[in-house]
């Protein structure tokens, strides 16, 4: 990809590194000399509620993200990519993590034996998804993170996937970089291997043509 503006939007549930992972490509583009806006879109949750945040490259400094403006998309659990489909530009990269985590009122209402609507299947997520951009790369990272050694390491994994895809116009080497600087001495070693599990996720996409439906 050339060096030109874009807006990457990020899209998960609370505790799953949102808005850590935005942090990081902030640090990224900054360092690079880019002009960097991120923000939080909507739903600053607790623990397992809905996440959006942004990051906004030279497109100056407005923190407004309008509806079809993102090109990019990291989005770490489904139905938060889902929700966050007005914000697709048409034809944008989508990495979609596959691991469900269940709303709390679905979880709640079938710990009380009660009906409630059921989580879309993957296909009618991807349906909608594809109606927007063909351009869908989905796995399960939550399950590569679990190899890496924690599956708090979800947003790292996706991270190395970007940069192994070559979407960006950024090494794999300063991506690592950009991990490392935010991650605390004790986790370092987990998310250096999640990253590069990641990154190799990436590359595999990017080997058959790039990204690609699945």
């Amino acid at each position: 990809m050339d060096d030109q503006s874009m807006c990457i939007l990020l899209a998960g549930c609370g505790g799953q590194g949102v808005l850590t992972a935005a942090q990081v490509l902030t640090g990224l583009f900054a360092k690079k000399g880019r002009e960097v806006v991120s923000g939080q879109l909507h739903c600053m949750a607790q623990r397992g509620g809905c996440v959006q945040s942004f990051v906004k490259v030279d497109r100056g400094a407005s923190p407004a993200v309008a509806a079809g403006g993102a090109d990019v998309v990291l989005g770490l659990e489904p139905m938060e990519t889902l929700r966050a489909l007005p914000f697709f530009a048409p034809g944008a990269t989508v990495f979609m993590n596959t691991a469900v985590v269940l709303p709390f009122v679905i979880s709640q209402d079938a710990v009380r034996g009660r009906e409630a609507p059921g989580y879309p299947e993957m296909a009618v997520i991807s349906h909608h998804i594809y109606a927007v951009t063909r351009h869908l790369f989905a796995f399960d990272a939550t399950h590569v993170a679990e190899q890496a050694g924690s599956a708090a390491a979800v947003s790292t994994v996706m991270l190395g996937c970007l940069a192994g895809s070559g979407r960006l116009d950024e090494s794999e080497e300063a991506f690592l970089a950009a991990v490392e600087s935010g991650t605390p001495g004790k986790l370092a070693e987990v998310n250096t291997r999640a990253f590069l599990a990641g990154v190799e996720r990436g590359r595999a996409f990017r080997a058959v043509g790039g990204v690609r439906c699945p």
